[in-house]
């Protein structure tokens, strides 16, 4: 990084940091970081590149070799390593929820080890659930094994958020999980990290993860920073080859026809909950210029349908909810529709089209605009073969 870091409270700071084994290699070299409060940084890279090994020395399960590691404005070296992790939320691939405790039990298990009161503890569970689409009532005495593994992590991610930390740690959190599922909780994810504004540092190996979900991206390579910069930075302005090797300049360009619409999922321009007034709605759609809202159950993610300008202006004259101005006619499915049908259903009608898995939950938008990346991702790849043939 160019200039002077500087320590802020809730942020992650790296000055100089090495960490070198005793076998002599370098793991991580010279690392020069700042991931600022409320941020969600992902770290990717090639195996061996340090991206692991980085987020562990933030809560000292590896101990750096050289250098300065700040949590908060706090020197981690001068800081109780039991307690540091206390006040540091910890989410990995395999969840690990503990088989005899409840899903309560489960998720309140840093609330109880710091003394909170009983009544506090429960309140916070249910909370959680509650924001998680997860009924307390249903789901607090469950058993582990009695969950699905997207539920299991769900509760692994509510766990890391009991104590309610600034900072939370990801390693690979979703990449075990089914493809749909997977792409779920990192929309999950994104919409939680709106409302909590945590400071996550998040590892993964798949830059379409990270470009997903991540304020920033920075892309590890034997140790140090090859380049760090917004989703839009890193896909727009590649560093050097490596880089542009590494996100896959022409990863677009190869897709098919066939391919399923998950490929170019996006997130909507916006939500609306089916117990809003029309009104209310009518008014954020004016003001944002646009012509529909997907409308879906914060709780459950069911996807209730899509609301057009058209008729939510007349549910709102009627003094009705969203619910009235919805259309469910328009959607297609995960696991089923291709790209072939998606653009077919785009130009008979361009507005985004609504994505669901099998169950009706909410994944994300096809618009006409990621179509037509991908048809000139298409257009330059052939230009560069018939430039080289």
């Amino acid at each position: 990084m160019n200039g002077e870091i500087t320590a802020e409270k809730g942020s992650v700071l790296f000055k100089k940091v090495t960490k070198t084994y005793s076998d002599g290699t370098r793991a991580v070299d010279r690392l020069d970081l700042e991931i600022r409060r409320g941020e969600l940084v992902s770290l990717i890279g090639p195996s061996g590149c340090g991206k692991t090994t980085t987020l562990k020395m933030i809560n000292r399960l590896e101990e750096p070799t050289e250098g300065t590691i700040t949590v908060d404005g706090m020197d981690i070296l001068s800081t109780d390593p039991v307690k540091l992790r206390r006040r540091i939320g910890y989410v990995v691939q395999e969840i690990a929820l503990f088989p005899h405790l409840t899903v309560a039990e489960n998720i309140g298990v840093v609330p109880n080890l710091l003394g909170w009161p009983a009544k506090k503890t429960r309140a916070r569970v249910n909370e959680l659930l509650s924001m998680a689409g997860l009924s307390p009532e249903k789901y607090r005495f469950r058993l582990p094994d009695q969950l699905s593994g997207g539920q299991k992590q769900r509760i692994g991610v509510l766990r890391a958020l009991a104590s309610d930390p600034q900072v939370i740690l990801m390693d690979e959190p979703f990449g075990a999980l089914d493809p749909i599922s997977r792409e779920t909780l990192q929309n999950e994810l994104v919409s939680l990290q709106k409302d909590l504004k945590k400071t996550i540092v998040f590892v993964t190996h798949d830059m379409g993860e990270a470009l997903r979900i991540s304020d920033r991206i920075v892309i590890l390579r034997k140790g140090r920073v090859e380049q760090e910069g917004t989703p839009e930075e890193i896909q727009n302005s590649p560093k050097n080859d490596f880089v542009r090797s590494f996100i896959g300049e022409d990863r677009l360009s190869r897709m098919s026809p066939d391919d399923p619409v998950e490929s170019i999922i996006e997130d909507p321009w916006g939500k609306a909950a089916p117990w809003e007034s029309a009104a209310e709605v009518l008014e954020r759609m004016e003001e944002n210029d646009r012509e529909f809202i997907q409308v879906i159950d914060p709780k459950s993610g069911q996807w209730l349908g899509m609301a057009l300008l058209g008729r939510v202006r007349r549910a709102a004259s009627a003094g009705e909810t969203v619910l009235k101005g919805v259309n469910r006619d328009r959607k297609l499915y995960a696991g089923e529709a291709t790209l072939r049908d998606a653009a077919e259903m785009l130009s008979d009608r361009d507005i985004s089209i609504p994505v669901l898995d099998g169950d009706g939950h909410f994944i994300g938008v096809i618009t006409s605009t990621a179509l037509a990346r991908l048809a000139v991702e298409r257009l330059r790849s052939g230009t560069k073969e018939a430039q080289t043939a």
